[in-house]
């Protein structure tokens, strides 16, 4: 069990540093812009699909399409770069969990770009 708990210690480690910490700055805000964008896409389709818009047959489909890989793009961005951005598990779970809700990726990013000037 030890050596299980050791391999995933140095595994985690290896995440260190991978990114300066402007470029995981950088990276996680246009992450959380696009996720936001991404977020938007979705409901646009699901509400003209609701309310049978124009083209309301290929929105959803699309925009779930785009909003899918934005997520998997901010997701991974997250898990690679909040070692180098210096956050402890509680800001990693935050930013993991609100990307699940609407324009939380956005709200979680200005928060914790007010709370980095500080």
């Amino acid at each position: 069990m030890d050596t299980i708990k050791t391999k995933a210690t140095n595994a985690y480690d290896q995440l260190d540093n991978i990114f300066t910490q402007k470029e995981a700055w950088a990276l996680y805000t246009f992450a959380a812009y696009a996720e936001t964008i991404g977020w938007m896409l979705l409901l646009f389709g699901i509400f003209s699909k609701i309310n049978k818009w124009p083209l309301y047959e290929w929105s959803l489909g699309i925009g779930g399409y785009i909003h899918g890989i934005i997520f998997v793009f901010y997701i991974l961005i997250v898990f690679f770069a909040h070692r180098s951005m210096k956050w402890n598990i509680k800001q990693f779970v935050a930013a993991e969990v609100l990307s699940n809700i609407p324009f939380g990726a956005l709200a979680f990013e200005r928060y914790i770009t007010k709370k980095k000037r500080r």
